[in-house]
């Protein structure tokens, strides 16, 4: 099982790119799946999950009741702002302005795994919410 750990420093570039850490990019590579990024229903930051994951979303979606106004509403929020990165060879991708400006992404940022997928987050705010996430579990 792929398992993205611990936390990583990072900036954006003058041309919007981010790097994502080597242990995540070992991760992505191999598993051999594409990755997607999307607006986090939680939380103003952006999650990148891998296709195992995304296609196991599918699955429960289908296996809900079909007219349900609330699976409807689920599937729009997570399906319509997904959206399929390329990574380069140096293990960078471009991180839209839309994306930028939800997740108030500056220059210095913040990785945070999360197991199944990680979350890119605008420093401070990471910094906090991994501070606020600590003090819920004292």
């Amino acid at each position: 099982m792929l398992i993205f750990l611990s936390s990583f420093y990072g900036i954006i570039d003058s041309k919007n790119r981010v790097s994502i850490p080597s242990p995540f990019r070992s991760i992505i590579k191999s598993s051999k799946e594409k990755t997607f990024i999307f607006k986090s229903l939680k939380y103003e930051c952006l999650e990148i999950h891998l296709s195992s994951k995304i296609n196991s979303l599918f699955k429960n979606f289908d296996e809900k009741d079909f007219f349900s106004k609330k699976n409807d509403h689920f599937k729009t929020a997570i399906l319509s702002d997904l959206e399929e990165i390329t990574i380069d060879k140096e293990g960078r991708f471009i991180v839209k302005e839309h994306l930028q400006k939800f997740s108030k992404l500056s220059k210095d940022i913040l990785y945070i795994g999360k197991g199944n997928h990680f979350e890119i987050w605008e420093k401070k705010l990471g910094e906090n919410h991994k501070k606020i996430s600590r003090a819920k579990f004292k």
